[in-house]
């Protein structure tokens, strides 16, 4: 019974993630140079992390992680917290948090007033996922 329910969790959230699944398998299409990470313990075994040297900092798209390398800490706890928003706003996630996030990163930079992580997106990516920053507001989202 228990093999059973793992799976029908599984492609339960496939599908409840499908649209940004499906964009995350195409976005690791161009990357280049990609190496697949093991997962970390305490992360769910269905989240692929994949380092790559044409990245600048990271983007979670469903259970799909990319970064560039070495991945820290708090880099992938916040990207972990990003794939709990994903399964937790399912089709959704893309709207709510994907674009709102990806046009902060592009929008941001170390001179403004704001933090990079105190925009709404990454706070809440950083509470479900458990980093812990102290004192660290402002900093660049590859630093961490």
């Amino acid at each position: 019974m228990k093999g059973a329910l793992y799976v029908l969790t599984a492609v339960f959230l496939q599908v409840w993630q499908l649209p940004q699944n499906l964009l995350g398998l195409v976005f690791g299409w161009f990357l280049k140079g990609k190496k697949e990470y093991h997962k970390p313990p305490p992360l769910s075994v269905s989240i692929r992390f994949v380092g790559a040297e044409n990245m600048y900092g990271g983007i979670s798209l469903g259970n799909f992680v990319y970064f560039r390398p070495p991945l820290y800490k708090n880099m992938l706890l916040h990207e972990y917290g990003h794939c709990l928003q994903s399964r937790l706003l399912g089709p959704f996630y893309l709207i709510v948090i994907g674009l709102p996030s990806l046009l902060w990163a592009l929008w941001w930079h170390p001179g403004r007033r704001i933090g990079y992580y105190d925009f709404y997106t990454e706070r809440w990516a950083d509470r479900l996922g458990g980093v812990n920053r102290s004192g660290k507001r402002g900093t660049n989202a590859a630093e961490s």
